[in-house]
């Protein structure tokens, strides 16, 4: 008897195993090519904000350059003063922004970017709780929300930074 070889039983066998567990195999496979997209349209949300956020605080704190000590001669409206995103001049313009797809920094559609929103809300807080509205508006402190959300995954991405007047 020769024992060299593989005989057509042996052969069949082997073929059948494999079929019985290549497509477990292939279904984790499968899945983790198909999540390997979720990190990089996280990473582009993470992106947009920090542009939006790097943008806001780059403006005043207020329209009103001489604000005093309590702050109460700021601006107690937030919100665009009727102007374009271009000319955007102080952070409570921002405050109500919602662009779908999000803008540039001059008010024009970045194409590149769709399947995202873009949202800013600007609000005065109290130094005594730093997430609520402030009751009495204007205090010394506004709170920015920059929000990008991820229309395929509904996924958001917050970032949130405190600007004071001093």
């Amino acid at each position: 008897m020769n024992k060299k070889g593989f005989t057509l039983i042996e052969i069949v066998m082997v073929i059948v195993l494999f079929g019985i567990i290549m497509p477990g195999i292939m279904f984790y496979f499968m899945q983790g090519v198909k999540d390997s997209a979720i990190p990089q349209r996280r990473t582009t949300a993470i992106f947009l904000a920090e542009a939006l956020m790097e943008e806001i605080k780059s403006k005043r704190w207020d329209k009103i350059t001489a604000i005093n000590s309590t702050c109460s001669n700021a601006t107690a409206v937030l919100g665009s003063d009727a102007e374009g995103r271009s000319t955007y001049d102080d952070i409570d313009d921002f405050h109500g922004l919602s662009n779908i797809p999000p803008q540039n920094s001059q008010g024009a559609n970045m194409t590149d970017y769709q399947g995202f929103t873009q949202q800013a809300t600007v609000i005065y807080v109290d130094a005594a709780d730093l997430n609520a509205a402030a009751a009495t508006p204007p205090t010394c402190y506004k709170r920015i929300l920059v929000r990008i959300t991820d229309t395929t995954s509904n996924e958001n991405i917050d970032l949130v930074s405190l600007m004071t007047s001093y």
